[in-house]
């Protein structure tokens, strides 16, 4: 069974239920990157009190239509659940990610600004119409964000100078992508992608000026602690062009 088949059919099942309220496509699909190796993103809402039968209506289904090899659970809670399925019928990459939240619970994840354009199966009760967002309390979100990332970044590098005096690649390495690349990613995120502001290196290809990426794994592509010194030199100075205060 290809993708676009398994699909057809798990629609058709999640429309059967009674109890269901909203069926939508995220991920990819919905910043319009969908390709072969795509996971299938699904978004569903259903009434209260039936999370735990809808999953195991689902998971019966699953295992009719191709069975269910492995499962990884995110969240397992009695008004919302978010699951990813390996299935035994169908390619490696063909794995299906299920969140779904009862409908009285507010945290659905349908925020156009941030999750992209849903494709939408089914809206009982037109919650994408109802979608509102918060332009300024999100900012605020933004502010303290950015504030942190670069209060570590302008911080803490000398604890990767210290453990590459010490010789000490490993611990040096460790600080590195902690202290150094995540603050530099997550203050390069809100100057080119802020509403992606807590992404890490997702969609960075997609939202990145290709310099930027291109500098990025370089950062990434690390040889030896003589290789990491030049890389952190090199993550310091990119910091200090695109934000131009040079306190380190």
């Amino acid at each position: 069974m290809n993708r676009e088949e398994l699909l057809s059919e798990i629609l058709k099942e999640l429309k059967s239920y009674p109890q269901v309220n909203l069926i939508a496509e995220g991920g990819a699909k919905a910043f319009n990157r969908y390709d072969e190796l795509s996971d299938i993103d699904l978004m569903v809402d259903a009434e209260d009190g039936t999370i735990e039968e809808t999953v195991k209506m689902f998971e019966n289904f699953m295992n009719e239509i191709a069975g269910i090899s492995l499962v990884y659970i995110v969240t397992e809670k009695k008004d919302h659940q978010h699951k990813f399925y390996k299935l035994k019928g169908t390619d490696k990459f063909s794995i299906v990610d299920l969140f779904i939240v009862e409908r009285s619970n507010p945290a659905k994840e349908l925020e156009k600004h941030i999750h992209g354009n849903f494709v939408i199966h089914y809206d009982r009760y037109g919650y994408m119409n109802e979608q509102k967002f918060d332009k300024e309390l999100f900012q605020e979100k933004i502010n303290a964000f950015d504030l942190k990332s670069k209060n570590v970044f302008g911080f803490f590098q000398y604890q990767i100078e210290k453990e590459i005096i010490r010789g000490r690649y490993i611990d040096a390495l460790a600080y590195y992508f902690d202290l150094t690349l995540k603050p530099l990613i997550r203050s390069l995120r809100i100057k080119y992608n802020p509403v992606h502001y807590n992404f890490e290196l997702r969609y960075l290809y997609d939202e990145f000026p290709v310099n930027i990426v291109k500098e990025i794994e370089a950062l990434l592509s690390i040889r030896d602690i003589d290789d990491l010194k030049k890389k952190h030199k090199m993550a310091i100075d990119i910091y200090n062009r695109e934000f131009g205060k040079n306190r380190l």
